[in-house]
């Protein structure tokens, strides 16, 4: 190659990267301020929470000293093992609600969907409690399950129905407490998930439907061989979105039972506010938080796996 050639490739390789450098400045308008609050309010408090983790961070002195892996140690060793307590009870959150979340948000959708006249109206009605605030949903959990005969729970099941011998206090054991925390989790999306049902509904074909009606499928054989395994990617974000919410379970928690009795009913969320704003102790409640950001992204990459190699196999 001469050197005349290979000024000219020079030339023409600035000319081109002068040309994407022009093309880039509009596109940098739009891009740079989304990255710059993106660096400010999320890599960057990312970043200093797992500084924290690593360190003992005293906020009124504001001193942080590194001490390894101490935070993480003291973690797991504390007396009352309440980090795996609220690890169990993040995941049966999850393993208990979603299915039923679901479920019944799948059948809400497909019959709201299938309503000629009032569909706006029962669309609402579902969606109600989702957008209901969750002190005043939690408020009204905790008088319908009160202990005594205060609560309405106990006063329709032993004095109305006259099923319990005994009124149950609800709030103040282990599983009945938890038992209360997956109904208010239950109720209170389902609305959310025939949302985003409806969603995928509005996706399929009625040629479908009426073709398979055509060759005398019934209405539920409809249900099970078309809208299902149509509706699968529906579901799997219905999913993930169900199960990373597990992990951000709190407020239910905190109106409701504070965690007790002794812990059992706590989970990450609520442990890591009792850490870091009762007890002061921010390194270890900077260390939840990184606990639970692991195992969300490994729940995630397995339920990942899993539907991809199911998907694959049906194919």
């Amino acid at each position: 190659m001469s050197a005349q050639t290979a000024a000219v490739l020079h030339r023409e390789k600035n000319a081109l990267r002068k040309k994407r450098i022009r093309n880039l400045r509009p596109a940098a308008f739009f891009v740079l301020p989304g990255l710059v609050l993106a660096c400010v309010f999320v890599l960057y408090p990312m970043y200093f929470n797992i500084r924290i983790s690593f360190s003992n961070y005293q906020i009124v002195q504001r001193s942080m000293s590194f001490v390894g892996l101490q935070n993480y140690i003291a973690l797991f060793t504390e007396r009352g093992d309440r980090l795996l307590l609220a690890i169990r009870n993040n995941f049966l959150y999850a393993f208990v609600t979603t299915p039923f979340i679901i479920l019944f948000g799948l059948i809400f959708a497909v019959m709201v969907n299938s309503l000629k006249r009032a569909g706006v109206f029962f669309r609402t009605c579902f969606y109600l409690p989702v957008i209901t605030s969750w002190v005043v949903v939690g408020n009204v959990f905790a008088y319908m399950f009160n202990a005594g005969q205060a609560g309405l729970m106990n006063y329709l099941l032993k004095d109305v129905f006259g099923v319990l011998d005994a009124y149950v206090p609800w709030l103040q054991r282990t599983w009945t407490a938890n038992l209360v925390i997956w109904l208010l989790g239950i109720w209170k999306n389902i609305g959310w998930a025939m949302i985003i049902y409806l969603a995928g509904l509005q996706g399929i074909s009625n040629d479908l439907y009426e073709a398979s009606s055509i060759e005398g499928a019934s209405k539920a054989q409809q249900f099970w061989y078309i809208t299902v395994p149509l509706l699968k990617s529906t579901t799997f974000y219905v999913l993930v979105n169900m199960v990373i919410g597990a992990f951000g379970v709190f407020i239910q928690v905190m109106m409701l039972t504070g965690g007790n009795p002794r812990g059992t009913t706590g989970v990450l969320q609520y442990l890591l506010y009792d850490k870091a704003f009762n007890l002061f102790e921010f390194g270890q409640g900077a260390a939840i938080g990184m606990i639970t950001a692991l195992l969300i992204l490994v729940t995630t990459v397995v339920m990942n796996s899993v539907f991809k190699t199911k998907g694959g196999n049906e194919t």
